[in-house]
């Protein structure tokens, strides 16, 4: 019999992920959630429940704000029957664990859960913090285990473990971008015309504060109360001002000397400009290609819909493509090009093939072609082709797979082959 789940809070990003997550794994799985979430639960094929109904759980989630963990966890744990668990997916642990556990009665077992992603990706590779309690005996290895199941890197840690990271990782993260966009914007600076200008570190850090500017500002500001967020932000503001005083008294070795002793704090630095060359190179390659290819015939998949024609001119920023519909200016990051069989398929009336590329991380000695022939046999994929690249690890090879799947299918395919490599226990990059 499958264990019941309520998901409180099932309406929200992390909450569906969440009962998708515990659905696909053949769980009941129940949502609740403070506004009309009905057509939510139709289509995640989940049931609507009640707080009120918490007895009947044998796993109840929070996925609510921070500041409201407390009141939920007064509201619903008590209610809750002995041998049943009660965990959250707060960004921050210490607090939340403390709640769950001062209000969930005695045989009722409390787990603490951070995804470090966010719920527009299904998160499988990534990193997911488990934070376990003395309260936690029976449910922590079963909970471990789904999410290692599903392709999840479990990471264990204590709520103050976590925390302190988490100030570093996010609170600090996210205090940089948000002052600096605080700054741009004080200063009126045309966003547009220094982009014109742009050097490779700008053009990722202008996207990166875009990222950060595009979550939710309550979500940040409550990652922000944490005590580690508001030591680490005082010594930030401080080590600017100490580098500000210095450039303002005109002190460069002053800088230098501070400079230097920073980079020999964080160490390596070379493996990080090469790893940073990687993330440009990738980011450029698509571009490039489009820029060499004008006058020539190229087809692109664009939101799902296939189109092709000539490629008349090329921006910083965008394309002219001559298509039978008219002329169509294109944005390079809105665009994946498809390949020259595909192009001919399309123009032939046929449904385009299309390639999704991803990097598989292999220990040394594997051979690729294995992984190869395992990946041409998923339905859906029409063909494989690989390069093996140089990899920051000694110990491991890092192999590129072009991987052909029909343009109507390519997500759904793309997730099946995903689904297949991690099945084997290898990581994708």
């Amino acid at each position: 019999m499958p264990f019941r789940v309520l998901v409180v809070g099932g309406a929200g990003g992390m909450g569906r992920w969440c009962a998708s997550l515990f659905k696909s794994v053949g769980f009941d799985v129940s949502i609740s959630s403070r506004r009309d979430a009905s057509g939510v639960a139709r289509s995640l094929g989940v049931r609507m429940s009640r707080p009120e109904d918490a007895g009947a759980f044998d796993i109840i989630v929070l996925s609510v704000p921070i500041d409201a963990i407390e009141k939920v966890a007064s509201q619903l744990a008590p209610g809750m029957k002995p041998g049943s668990l009660l965990m959250d997916l707060s960004s921050l642990k210490k607090k939340p664990v403390e709640s769950m556990l001062r209000h969930a009665p005695p045989g009722v077992e409390v787990i603490g859960a951070h995804p470090l992603f966010g719920p527009d990706s299904d998160g499988r590779g990534r990193t997911l913090v488990l934070v376990p309690t003395g309260r936690s005996e029976r449910w922590f290895s079963v909970i471990r285990g789904l999410f290692k199941d599903a392709g999840f890197n479990v990471l264990e840690a204590t709520a103050e473990q976590h925390d302190e990271n988490m100030a570093v990782v996010q609170g600090l993260t996210h205090f940089m971008y948000v002052a600096m966009g605080r700054a741009l914007e004080k200063s009126r600076v045309d966003l547009d015309e220094a982009s014109a200008f742009r050097t490779p570190v700008y053009g990722i850090t202008r996207e990166l504060l875009g990222r950060v500017l595009a979550q939710s500002p309550e979500l940040y500001a409550l990652i922000q109360s944490s005590e580690h967020a508001g030591e680490l932000r005082r010594t930030y503001i401080e080590a600017c001002e100490e580098l500000a005083l210095e450039l303002d008294a005109g002190d460069i070795d002053g800088f230098i000397r501070d400079f230097r002793s920073a980079r020999r704090y964080y160490g390596d630095t070379e493996g990080a400009k090469k790893r940073s060359e990687r993330i440009l190179q990738n980011e450029m390659e698509p571009r490039l290609s489009i820029m060499d290819a004008v006058g020539k015939e190229r087809a692109f998949d664009v939101g799902g819909k296939a189109v092709y024609g000539i490629v008349k001119e090329t921006g910083a920023e965008s394309f002219v493509l001559e298509a039978q519909e008219g002329q169509l200016t294109l944005k390079y990051e809105d665009v994946s090009p498809i390949s020259g069989k595909a192009l001919e398929a399309l123009k032939a009336g046929m449904e385009p093939f299309i390639s999704r590329d991803i990097m598989v991380k292999m220990p040394i000695g594997a051979d690729p072609s294995v992984l190869k022939w395992v990946l041409s046999k998923i339905d859906g994929v029409r063909c494989v082709d690989f390069e093996a690249t140089d990899a920051p690890e000694s110990d491991f090879l890092l192999c590129r797979f072009a991987i052909s799947v029909p343009a109507s299918q390519s997500e759904d395919v793309l997730q099946r082959v995903l689904k297949t490599v991690w099945s084997l226990g290898l990581e994708v990059k």
